[in-house]
């Protein structure tokens, strides 16, 4: 099965790819809570960038306005037989079209308001003013006190709403950046913490298949050596047939092991084509019940059948029957004492729909997302109560999606398990050689 897989990796990337996998716990949670520190220095850097520009944009605002004010005002009022503190403010429209023009050449089109104002007892008293009828609620107010007792004011709309929209365009750029280096942390933490589960399982996986293989070995092993060392049981017709029979039962069971890593290997090819034919479903069910009642003997099985006659549908016949006896097997295994197991088969005019249940274990919600990963099992890596190598619901769904299918399972624990397929019952037009 390694064979084929077509990847070209350096023994710099294999070293790397296994420290990743090696790293303890400790590890991680330092890692995160680097990348996470690493994140809130970065938003605070923005943070303090964005409040400091806001404050400057604001502050240069203000500065241009005052500006703005003076040069007005210069070209405005006349000192009074050369007085610097009486003056001549003139026509009063004039003075609203020079700020006007001011405030035009200097790029800022708002509306505005100019005020004469004097001071009485420390009071503002209101000389006069124009314009201002534009106005919002939020100003900001700028005085001239250089022609006391007169204070002139120029009041524009408050600078917020322009200023945040220049920096409109930065903000979501930094914002965006930000967003992408959290969505890369959390990949990269989900990336790590997969290579991690995936190396855990390839153990559990070496393990189990280690187990499998040495105990039918080692009985073969033995009975073979009876045979050879011990001529009064060779010449025993009786119990030379039944030492050869246990040799033939157990590399039935080497065999089985290979057929499922093989059957594994040759899904995953993208040249394999598949078979399409006429398929007759209550045959393919009834193969697949004598077959299991034979390799389950020892055990009774309550089958529940229930399939409308002369059902047919176009697939791929070998592998249908794979399907649906890898599922009944299931059913079989993961059911305590007497196994009960129920098969219905419904069409309708465009797709099959086949029920496998069983009154089992059943599956945790939270680990029905992954029964259907290669290699992955529920039961612990060191229990072989029950058999398998997590190869058996991967082959199912790549089949069925190869056939243009879906295949969902509903479970809970203690109350059994039921998978639910259904097939395009002529076929698909999408490439399923794929």
């Amino acid at each position: 099965m390694l064979n084929s897989v077509k990847w070209e990796i350096s023994p710099l990337r294999i070293d790397k790819f296994y420290y990743i996998c090696s790293m303890k716990r400790s590890r991680f949670i330092v890692v995160t809570l680097l990348v996470i520190l690493s994140l809130a220095v970065l938003i605070t850097i923005e943070a303090v960038w964005a409040v400091r520009t806001y404050r400057d944009l604001r502050v240069g605002y203000q500065r241009q306005i005052v500006s703005i004010l003076d040069e007005a005002l210069h070209q405005y009022v006349t000192p009074i037989n050369g007085s610097k503190t009486h003056v001549n403010i003139g026509d009063a429209e004039r003075f609203y079209a020079i700020v006007a023009e001011e405030l035009r050449t200097s790029g800022i089109e708002t509306p505005f308001m100019v005020e004469v104002l004097t001071t009485t007892d420390d009071d503002l008293m209101l000389l006069m003013s124009w314009g201002g009828d534009d106005l919002d609620s939020e100003r900001l107010s700028i005085d001239n006190r250089d022609y006391a007792p007169l204070i002139m004011r120029l009041t524009v709309e408050d600078p917020h709403a322009s200023i945040i929209e220049s920096m409109l365009s930065i903000l979501i750029l930094q914002a965006l950046s930000i967003l992408l280096l959290i969505v890369a942390f959390v990949y990269l933490l989900v990336t790590l913490f997969r290579a991690k589960s995936i190396d855990k399982i390839r153990r559990d996986l070496t393990h189990n298949i280690t187990h499998e293989l040495k105990t039918p070995i080692a009985a073969a092993y033995a009975a073979n050596d009876v045979l050879l060392t011990s001529p009064d049981v060779a010449a025993n017709d009786e119990l030379r047939s039944d030492y050869l029979r246990m040799t033939h039962d157990e590399l039935e069971r080497l065999n089985h092991l290979v057929e499922e890593i093989l059957r594994t290997a040759t899904e995953e090819g993208y040249c394999y084509e598949l078979r399409i034919e006429e398929c007759d479903i209550e045959a393919i069910v009834a193969r697949v019940v004598k077959s299991l009642d034979m390799k389950y003997a020892t055990r009774k099985v309550d089958w529940h059948i229930e399939i409308s006659p002369h059902v047919t549908l176009i697939a791929d016949s070998f592998h249908l029957e794979g399907i649906i006896s890898a599922l009944a097997d299931n059913a079989i295994k993961y059911s305590l004492d007497e196994a009960t197991v129920g098969i219905s088969v419904s069409v309708d005019d465009n797709y099959a729909y086949v029920n496998i249940s069983d009154r089992g274990v059943g599956i945790a919600r939270v680990e029905q997302r992954r029964i259907f990963d290669k290699f992955y099992r529920i039961t612990a890596g060191n229990r072989h109560d029950t058999k398998g190598y997590g190869l058996g619901l991967h082959y199912v769904r790549t089949m069925i999606r190869r056939h243009g299918g879906t295949i969902t399972v509903t479970s809970s624990r203690g109350k059994g398990s039921t998978f639910s397929i259904k097939l395009p019952r002529y076929g698909t037009k999408r490439d399923i050689s794929r």
